[in-house]
């Protein structure tokens, strides 16, 4: 039998055993879940689980451009998206809130959300500049855009201009509501239009004449309806 001549190699060239295309293989795979892994943890970094915060933006733990969902203590304290349980006298979230702001006993004195509330907020002032789906109790409640829940204060005001809409239930001294659907029940209660109730000793909706009754006037004392 005649013997086969060996395969030459090219110069320059270099023959990979299949050992060695494992051992590539795996470290490929490695870098990847590392990748992932190293993804996850910049994620978990910007949503921390604690804040606690003596006077934004120092000194607080979580960065004032970083959201926390968990828990939120503080005196000043900013964050950027909150969902959780808040307890502090100034909190303010320039994102969204879902949660619960202060408790019963301990009520906040200022309570600041720039985007959405959702879920009960207990502070002496409360401002909310986006949708509001939440139970508010406090001195003044400040909605400025659609807000749907349970309001009770001293005034419940429908942001600047009375522009905002509500949906629920307002309790207070002064209720006011740009398109009101529900019951308001005050001293003074105000609506552009009402498909609902106001129980006061002044219950306005500024949309009707003075002297037309559609069913009631424009003002009527102790109650007015609206459909």
């Amino acid at each position: 039998m005649t013997r086969r001549p060996g395969r030459t190699l090219r110069p320059g060239t270099i023959r990979r055993s299949p050992v060695i295309i494992i051992i590539h293989m795996k470290l490929l795979k490695h870098l990847s879940v590392l990748s992932v892994v190293g993804g996850f943890a910049v994620t978990a970094h910007a949503t921390a689980f604690f804040q606690a915060a003596l006077w934004a933006p120092e000194p607080q733990l979580v960065p004032t451009t970083e959201s926390v969902a968990g828990i939120r203590l503080e005196l000043y304290g900013e964050n950027k998206n909150v969902s959780g349980l808040e307890i502090g006298l100034f909190n303010v979230t320039t994102g969204n809130f879902v949660g619960v702001t202060g408790i019963i006993i301990i009520p906040s004195i200022f309570n600041k959300v720039e985007g959405t509330t959702t879920g009960i907020q207990f502070g002496l002032l409360n401002v909310t500049k986006g949708e509001v789906l939440a139970w508010q109790a406090g001195w003044i409640n400040i909605y400025e855009s659609k807000a749907t829940g349970l309001q009770m204060g001293f005034v419940n005001w429908g942001g600047e201009g009375v522009k905002a809409d509500f949906t629920g239930l307002q309790i207070g001294l002064i209720n006011t509501a740009n398109n009101a659907k529900g019951v308001q029940i005050g001293f003074i209660n105000y609506a552009e239009t009402l498909q609902g109730l106001q129980i006061g000793l002044w219950n306005e909706v500024n949309s009707r004449e003075w002297d037309s009754f559609k069913p009631l006037p424009k003002v009527f004392p102790f109650i007015n309806v609206g459909f």
